[in-house]
């Protein structure tokens, strides 16, 4: 891979918050570490004051910290300062592109804008965000058009959905997977466990939104308990659901007649993960719309067989290295459980081609150099785009 051009080029963190570190949290976490360990001279950050610790820890103290910004928790402070002031920093520190790793719509043209469009979920009706989030994002992603230099995504999935939806030539987006952390490589990575957990359990990692279809995971569950008098089911991810979402989760259970054995786990550290996934009898994901699903590399990083509804970018990411239901419904969903279930015994194989599609082809080394080929040569994709 050919370096970047001398010209420096920003990274903006100025979106991320550890408050919500769910999958577009984990993919800025591990792209900016990995664009940052290959060329750090080159890059300079813009961090909010909240966590710049957090940053210096984590980044090589060569790269150029530039520490500005509200609140990240703040977004219209946040989204108010970036159209008004960033660019100014930038071209201080003589910054050409700035790569957003979070959606941004730049009303300028100078400093170039290269930005992460993870997915178009908002643009349809599976979510239940307020309908001011709706309208703004509507705004961005026609802004986005307009003035970004470049796109990047996470699937082909995504990328296809972005070309029908907004009309954005393929040219101008680029692909760039999520890799594993190093959590889920280290060899001792999945040894031992201090987590208090049923002996045999269903794991689904998932926040509680409707198109997440947490309660038709529970209905599924409902159909394999018979089979599986010993099977747990236990959630992570829906920790941040409101009490009473969480208890709309419980009363679902109790009306299929198993809410002594689905358990909702709090926030867990991110070295904890792993074990979490290793001990899983089964990862099951009921999501109707993913724009990639980390949680389905991670399962299958450790060996743990994924079960999954068809949603498009999960069949992608699976590539033929899990059991896929074959519609929407609960029962299609638990019958491709009970096979992922019985995985290990049957088809030890299986696991073993899983696990080595998802370490060898999810990296983030991989993913920098995709976006370092993207910083380098976008002028002559976007000519070409445009």
């Amino acid at each position: 891979m050919a370096p970047l051009e001398s010209a420096k080029v920003g990274i903006s963190l100025l979106g991320y918050s550890p408050r919500r570190l769910a999958g577009a949290g984990t993919y800025t976490l591990g792209l900016t570490r990995a664009l940052t360990a290959r060329a750090p001279e080159r890059y300079a950050v813009f961090v909010p004051p909240q966590c710049e610790c957090i940053w210096r820890k984590l980044l090589p103290t060569s790269v150029d910290f530039v520490v500005c910004g509200p609140n990240p928790d703040h977004r219209v402070k946040r989204v108010l300062f970036e159209q008004t002031k960033l660019w100014r920093l930038a071209l201080e520190r003589r910054v050409e592109t700035i790569f957003f790793l979070h959606l941004f719509a730049p009303r300028w043209r100078v400093p170039r804008a290269v930005v992460t469009v993870y997915d178009l979920l908002l643009l349809s009706k599976r979510t239940d965000f307020p309908w001011y989030k709706r309208i703004y994002h509507r705004w961005a992603y026609n802004t986005l058009v307009k003035r970004a230099a470049h796109m990047v995504t996470i699937s082909e999935f995504c990328r296809s959905d972005i070309v029908r939806r907004l009309g954005v030539p393929p040219e101008r987006i680029s692909v760039v997977p999520p890799g594993l952390d190093p959590e889920f490589l280290a060899p001792d990575g999945v040894s031992g466990s201090s987590m208090d957990l049923p002996d045999r359990f269903i794991l689904c990692v998932a926040a509680a939104y409707p198109h997440k279809r947490l309660p038709t995971l529970l209905e599924a569950f409902g159909m394999l308990s018979p089979e599986f008098p010993d099977l747990h089911l236990v959630i992570a991810g829906a920790y941040a659901a409101s009490l009473a979402t969480i208890q709309q989760l419980r009363t679902a259970a109790q009306s299929h007649g198993v809410a002594d054995r689905v358990r909702v786990l709090p926030k867990l550290p991110r070295e904890d993960m792993p074990r979490l996934f290793a001990r899983a009898s089964a990862l099951v994901s009921a999501s109707e719309f993913e724009g990639f699903g980390i949680p389905i590399i991670e399962a299958m990083a450790v060996g743990c067989p994924v079960a999954a509804s068809p949603a498009e970018a999960v069949v992608e990411v699976l590539g033929g290295c899990g059991w896929v239901a074959s519609d929407f419904g609960a029962s299609a969903l638990a019958k491709a459980a009970r096979d992922a279930l019985l995985a290990k015994k049957t088809t030890p194989r299986a696991l073993e081609r899983a696990m080595q599609r998802a370490r060898s082809q999810y990296t983030w080394a991989a993913a920098a150099a995709i976006v370092e080929a993207v910083l380098a040569g976008q002028d002559k994709r976007c000519e070409q785009g445009r």
